[in-house]
């Protein structure tokens, strides 16, 4: 077991990261279950679909669910890149390239409601990219975490 400074936060960086593998697991059960698995059905969500009797998404509806997260998705990346960098659990590039993917993903995937929405139904792979990319990056984070907080001193 980690022994030193960090062994006082091995249970909070610990049920952090459970707590990121869960937020990634409910949001991929989530996103699929509101919002389909494949570009056509994210297009119609946005877009509305006729042969649904489905309205377009309007611009207070998004704002409805962009504003929550654009509050909490940089929240939960701000805190576990900061636990991994105190920590320096992993090497300054891979650090850098993790926290870049992972603001970019929660950005790209909330941007891209509206981009389907106003723009182009074509957008949707952004979206679906976006998801998927922000739900590796939140799994990366939880791996990390537990590999600090577990370590074995040399």
């Amino acid at each position: 077991m980690t022994e030193g400074p960090l062994v006082r936060y091995r249970a909070p960086a610990l049920a952090f990261a459970g707590s990121l593998v869960l937020l990634a697991a409910t949001a991929a059960v989530l996103f699929v279950a509101k919002l389909g698995g494949t570009p056509a059905r994210l297009a119609a969500r946005y877009r509305g679909a006729e042969e649904a009797f489905r309205a377009p998404a309007t611009l207070d509806g998004l704002l409805e669910v962009a504003i929550p997260h654009l509050l909490a998705i940089p929240l939960v990346l701000f805190a576990a890149s900061h636990v991994v960098g105190w920590a320096r659990g992993v090497g300054r590039w891979t650090y850098h390239a993790l926290v870049a993917v992972s603001f970019g993903a929660a950005l790209a995937g909330v941007a891209s409601g509206f981009a389907i929405r106003f723009v182009a139904a074509e957008l949707a792979w952004v979206k679906l990219v976006a998801f998927a990319a922000l739900e590796l990056a939140l799994l990366a984070w939880a791996a990390l975490l537990a590999r600090v907080f577990l370590r074995r001193s040399p």
